[in-house]
């Protein structure tokens, strides 16, 4: 396995009002190349914001954030972004959106159409193609967002809570589609989110963060029977155990987040 994405003792800070807060500090961690990674913890401890920074929106205040071997200097075309809102072009059909990053670089039509063709028919979307996004369910949605995503054909995908929005029994279809997803193109993914079994579900390790200023608590090594799509491993002894142990990491954060925001 190579490394695709390294964090070294990376920090970042900002100001609010006149105070300065620290929203991560001296986070080191290696993501390989083909793996999916999950980070839960507390509210406020960092997750989104460490996303963006290797996102290249703006640089830590301090560290180095490699992708392949090479220091982020800002967006670019080998990481795809989801965010929790759809983020979607409400005036363009499924299609355009699908196209929409692909038609900026200036390929060509004929190219756009064969990518988002083969895009739409593995998340099931062919039909919807010339859909407009008020046509279509939060799941439809959140579909279209992850295609424009891969249309690209990055190598990291970063997936900042894209499920939160969805209904129990969307969330749980949408998760099962992003394994199969993920099986079928091998992207390195690093995915936040609040829920402790979506992180345990779709992810070979799940990373938990301390609560603010977020360090790295614990990384645990996630082995699920196969296949990964299956919704009964969500009941089977290793899921249980897995849920159980971080569980237990992520409040014990919470509870010091808490005691510590009363105190204030």
């Amino acid at each position: 396995m190579t490394t695709k994405i390294e964090l070294e003792s990376v920090s970042h800070s900002y100001v609010r009002g006149t105070t300065t807060v620290a929203a991560f500090e001296s986070l080191s961690l290696a993501v390989d190349s083909g793996e999916f990674v999950s980070i839960v913890g507390p509210s406020g401890c960092g997750k989104t914001t460490l996303l963006s920074c290797i996102a290249g929106f703006f640089p830590p205040s301090g560290g180095r954030i490699l992708v392949d071997g090479k220091p982020v200097a800002g967006p670019g075309p080998d990481r795809g972004v989801v965010f929790q809102s759809f983020a979607l072009f409400n005036w363009l059909s499924v299609r355009d959106n699908v196209e929409f990053g692909l038609r900026m670089r200036g390929i060509g039509a004929a190219e756009r159409r064969a990518r988002s063709d083969a895009l739409l028919a593995m998340v099931g979307l062919t039909r919807f193609a010339d859909r407009y996004p008020y046509e279509l369910s939060g799941g439809m949605k959140q579909r279209t967002a992850i295609t424009r995503a891969l249309a690209g054909n990055p190598d990291v995908l970063l997936m900042d809570e894209p499920f939160a929005a969805l209904d129990a029994q969307s969330r749980e279809m949408m998760q099962e589609e992003l394994v199969r997803i993920w099986e079928a193109t091998r992207k390195t993914v690093l995915f936040v989110t609040h829920s402790i079994d979506e992180a345990i579900y779709l992810s070979s390790r799940v990373v938990v963060f301390t609560t603010r200023p977020g360090k790295v608590k614990h990384v645990l090594e996630v082995n699920l029977p196969a296949p990964r799509y299956d919704p009964h491993a969500r009941t089977s002894p290793a899921f249980i155990a897995a849920k159980a142990s971080i569980l237990d990491l992520v409040r014990e954060e919470t509870v010091k987040q808490f005691v510590e925001e009363t105190r204030s």
